[in-house]
């Protein structure tokens, strides 16, 4: 069975194969924006079958506009803030850069005022009650708090590449604030295995990939790929560590020798 692999209008074949085949595609001549990867196969004298797959190309960078809508109806002058940002592995995470700057809304600003007020009051009234209690009661010897799980101290360039890495590589599926998409990509807020305070199954997923699991009573059918070939240790334990600590996440860290150990492990 011949297979032929064009994009978008291609009239001739990028590559023509026996099936079953592997194929890397080459995006990096592509300009940015959607595409459709277009196969076809069948046999010679039989009529061929086609299928299109449409896609999408962020080899430049990331450009943000504040001040103009999508499909906006405006007159006049328009004032609009325009950011570009792009990054690669290796390079110092600066902030500025990958941040858009824009004004908090006033709404946003009367309920962090509102949420304020409401834990002062809260506090007052749980230290009045408790100091009450106390003067109501004879001295007890006093309890030791169990002690909390404090992750391990990560270096600030370390945390850095760990954004950087999660922004190249793992962004684009679970999202840039770790929600990923429903029944598609699941989220990394909150998930069991990143929150773990054994880190192996969660460096085994990033380093060998992942397919057809099931978070709770959710069911994820895309593929994870493994990173294994693209990551060294360092790098794998760095963006480890930055799904860990983010977004509420608060699990120990881990550490190049721990991925190193679970590299060789069958997958």
């Amino acid at each position: 069975m011949r297979i032929e692999l064009f994009v978008d209008d291609e009239p001739t074949p990028r590559v023509t194969l026996d099936a079953p085949a592997q194929f890397e595609l080459d995006t990096t001549g592509l300009p940015d924006g959607p595409h459709v990867l277009r196969i076809r196969a069948g046999e010679d004298g039989e009529t061929p079958g086609v299928h299109a797959i449409p896609f999408t190309v962020r080899n430049g960078p990331g450009i943000a506009v504040f001040g103009l809508a999508e499909d906006e109806v405006v007159r006049g002058r328009v004032p609009l803030l325009v950011n570009a940002y792009g990054s690669r592995v290796g390079d110092t995470f600066d902030p500025v850069r990958a941040e858009t700057p824009a004004p908090v809304p006033t709404w946003t600003w009367v309920l962090a005022l509102g949420v304020a007020a409401f834990c002062l009051w809260y506090l007052a009234t749980a230290y009045r009650d408790y100091a009450a209690e106390l003067a109501s009661k004879a001295p007890t010897a006093p309890r030791v708090a169990a002690a909390a799980t404090v992750p391990s101290a990560v270096s600030e360039s370390d945390k850095a590449l760990g954004a950087q890495i999660f922004g190249n590589y793992c962004a684009p599926c679970h999202q840039q604030a770790g929600s990923g998409l429903p029944g598609v990509f699941p989220p990394l807020a909150g998930d069991p295995v990143v929150n773990a305070a054994d880190a192996n199954e969660h460096i085994h997923t990033i380093l060998h990939g992942l397919q057809g699991k099931t978070i709770g009573s959710n069911s994820y059918g895309a593929a994870m790929p493994p990173f294994a070939a693209q990551l060294t240790d360092e790098q794998v334990a760095a963006v480890a560590n930055h799904e860990r600590t983010s977004w509420g996440n608060a699990a120990p860290t881990t550490t190049a020798s721990a991925v190193s150990a679970q590299r060789d492990a069958k997958p």
